[in-house]
């Protein structure tokens, strides 16, 4: 038994057929004796036809190499014949021209800022040395001054108030001894009453001079000499933190400086790479062939970007502009439905026929099959799944346009030897086949068992046999062999399901 879908593709055919048949069954009808096919036995060459794209397996893309969106302003013309090397396209460069102007006298002005910035960090800089040495000489002179303060002055000091205190000791202890004697010698005569009251006050003062100097002494101990200390420490670290505060600013204008220092060469090195972008661009206004052959407009796998591609219109950065084929490398691509992709195998022949040129046939093979079927808008209601199939044309030289569609006939295979009756002989009905058989003079309704089958023919496994004549039409009932049969283009189809 057939599958219900070999049932429904025999019957589709047997429906084409009955169509093509009516409108052009003539020459059949001619060539079968007025209506009737002879069966016979022979080769049947089986074959599966569909429509594709002519695409290049290998070839040249010319693309747009300019940042943002440019005019065309010149193209070669399409089909034009070019070598390597030669110009085939000119971009619009006025805006480009007028930027790299602006953006040389930009970089001017900021060279210009930064040469400036760079003199004033080299000020600052020696600004920066002076204060601080200046600083450091400070606290310098005032560490001196605190270490010349305790091992000179302090101790000089000391030794001259340890001085006083002995010499007022020592003129006191003089003093006292003479005033031991003062009274006996003032009784005998030996000195005056004048006399002898200034030693008494001489002895008072010296007394008084001693108290001063030990006073002197504990005075400087316990403020003078500690105070000419603090003082001195305080000069060092205020002389410490003049240093530090001088070294802080001196960072901070050397860090203001240098940022913006460091501005001006990042704006410097921003509108270098941008001047150098431009003219970089400016270059690839001009597009020059990389390649040798026929130039063709756009990409040939993008035909609906094609339009845009045209002097006065616009492209954009990696944009296909041209395409120059491998004449030795064409394809077409078609789309097989599941239910046919197992009669195509990898390396089986095909012609071509492409619609630019419809009166030359091309040889091809299959290449390639996709492995997964790709699911047809069922927002359009198609849901039959169809696998890509690639067919590689033969040739060194096929002068084909990619992009254009090509009808594609593949040869599936070849049945030798077998019984063949054109489909419009045969009739769907109840899900069974028949042919009408001219038997005793008048049409027999007979069950046939069909094979595989071509455009035209097809295969009969079970139920006629050689030599046996059908009738290429349904007879009606009431028909006898001896009447006249009525013109091939009225041949009625019977449908599965329908009534005979």
């Amino acid at each position: 038994m057939k599958s219900k879908e070999q049932i429904r593709l025999i019957v589709g055919l047997i429906i084409l057929a009955g169509i093509f048949f009516v409108f052009f069954g003539g020459e059949t009808a001619k060539n079968s004796g007025g209506g009737v096919f002879i069966v016979n036995r022979g080769d049947l060459p089986i074959t599966l036809t569909e429509r594709g794209t002519l695409t290049t397996r290998n070839a040249t893309r010319i693309r747009s190499e300019v940042r943002g969106r440019r005019r065309i302003e010149w193209m070669v013309d399409e089909g034009s014949q070019v070598k390597e090397g030669d110009l085939i396209v000119e971009l619009e460069k006025t805006e480009v021209q007028k930027r790299i102007d602006q953006l040389e006298n930009e970089l001017i002005a900021e060279e210009t800022s930064l040469f400036s910035a760079r003199n004033d960090r080299k000020i600052q800089e020696d600004r920066n040395k002076t204060n601080l040495e200046k600083a450091q000489l400070g606290l310098e002179v005032a560490q001196v001054e605190l270490e010349k303060l305790k091992q000179g002055d302090i101790p000089r000091r000391e030794r001259e108030l340890n001085l006083a205190i002995e010499r007022a000791q020592s003129e006191l202890d003089r003093s006292e001894g003479l005033w031991k004697d003062m009274p006996t010698m003032l009784e005998k005569g030996f000195v005056t009453s004048d006399q002898f009251e200034q030693e008494r006050i001489k002895l008072k003062e010296r007394r008084e001079a001693l108290v001063t100097a030990k006073q002197n002494k504990s005075l400087y101990d316990s403020y003078e000499k500690p105070l000419s200390i603090k003082q001195k420490e305080s000069s060092v670290s205020q002389a410490a933190r003049a240093l530090e505060m001088e070294t802080r600013a001196a960072e901070k204008s050397l860090a203001n400086i240098d940022l913006k220092v460091s501005q001006y060469e990042r704006r410097v090195g921003e509108s270098q790479e941008e001047l150098d972008r431009e003219k970089d661009n400016l270059t690839k206004m001009s597009v020059y062939s990389t390649a040798s052959g026929i130039v063709f407009y756009g990409n040939p796998d993008r035909p609906w970007d094609r339009d845009e591609v045209r002097v006065g219109g616009d492209t954009y950065f990696n944009h296909v502009l041209l395409t120059i084929p491998d004449p030795s490398e064409m394809a077409v691509l078609i789309k097989i439905h599941e239910a046919d992709i197992d009669k195509v195998k990898v390396g089986m022949a095909a012609e071509i026929r492409s619609d630019v040129n419809k009166t030359r046939i091309y040889n091809g093979e299959v290449t390639k099959i996709d492995s997964v079927a790709n699911a047809g808008d069922r927002r359009w209601g198609d849901r039959v799944r169809r696998f890509s199939v690639e067919i590689q044309l033969r040739g060194s030289d096929l002068s084909l346009k990619p992009g254009t569609s090509a009808e594609v006939v593949i040869n599936t295979g070849n049945l030798e030897n077998v019984l063949h009756v054109p489909i419009q002989a045969v009739y769907a009905e109840s899900g069974s086949f028949h042919c009408y058989v001219m038997t005793t003079g008048k049409p027999e309704k007979r069950s046939v068992q069909v094979g595989r089958s071509n455009e035209s023919y097809l295969e009969i496994t079970d139920g006629l046999s050689e030599g046996e004549k059908v009738l290429l039409y349904k007879p009606d009932q009431t028909e006898s062999s001896t009447e006249e049969k009525p013109p091939m283009g009225t041949a009625a189809m019977i449908l599965p399901g329908s009534k005979s």
